[in-house]
């Protein structure tokens, strides 16, 4: 029994060594250095493990998604741009694609539970930007657009308005808006619409042309913002002109029925 039992012994020590050996490799990809470099970078690491803590990140680690985004689109496009002590034979092997998919598995494995929160506050905000902006050119005595945002926050609105372009970019390069981020970017979406529909109406849904205002909010804001973060492609192979054109229509039912 004992002989018949070492070649079953001899195959489960390949197995394992391959296993480790594969474990190894993943570790010392680049892209698993550049998804730990992206968390400690939001200060969410730990400094003794070099790993990202699950339960010291912070709740405005939204704020630096922008910069910490355009670094990793930087190396989809460019792998040889990051430089790193450990296996780079993927930088010169792998196709745009290949590195894209690998960048993506490292970073959503390492992510804290609130990362896909992180990335709802950060689409809020610019909508809510966006929204602010709207606001102070149609200043309307009829209309109540009250904006949920602080004066602290108001003041961030330049610098987030500022970052748009480069973040929609980043986030085309890594193409996470329709797959890891759909959830956050369309609740984000749905959160922002109902409450500017709600002060759009403000109790006078019965007042004539209450539901062309919102249809004007919704060309004016909603429409252009959708566009610039799903770019244009996604934005008609995604139909998303009839998807907010329900969406808002869906609101300002909900809103006439409280």
């Amino acid at each position: 029994m004992t002989s018949a039992a070492i070649p079953y012994q001899q195959i489960y020590d390949r197995r394992l060594a391959r296993a480790i050996k594969r474990a190894r490799s993943v570790r010392d990809r680049p892209t698993t250095a550049l998804a730990r470099e992206f968390f400690n970078d939001g200060r969410g690491g730990n400094a003794d493990t070099d790993r990202p803590s699950r339960d010291r990140y912070n709740d405005d680690e939204w704020r630096s998604l922008p910069r910490r985004l355009l670094k990793l689109a930087t190396y989809v496009k460019d792998p040889s741009s990051y430089s790193h002590g450990g296996d780079v034979a993927d930088n010169n092997t792998c196709d745009t694609n290949d590195v894209r998919r690998r960048l993506a598995a490292a970073v959503f494995a390492q992510a804290p539970p609130s990362f896909l929160d992180d990335f709802r506050s950060l689409f809020e905000a610019l909508l809510n930007a966006r929204q602010k902006n709207w606001k102070m050119e149609n200043v309307d005595d009829s209309m109540d657009t009250t904006c949920d945002l602080s004066d602290e926050d108001c003041r961030d609105n330049d610098l987030l308005l500022a970052e748009e372009e480069e973040l929609y970019q980043s986030l085309t390069i890594l193409g996470w808006v329709s797959t890891h981020l759909r959830r956050p970017f369309q609740e984000a979406l749905h959160s922002v619409t109902m409450r500017v529909i709600d002060g759009l109406v403000a109790g006078n849904f019965e007042e004539e042309g209450v539901l062309d205002r919102v249809l004007q909010w919704k060309n004016a804001v909603l429409v252009p913002w959708t566009h610039s973060v799903v770019g244009p492609d996604a934005f008609l192979q995604s139909q998303w002109e009839a998807q907010l054109e329900y969406a808002a229509s869906e609101c300002f039912v909900h809103v006439r029925m409280k």
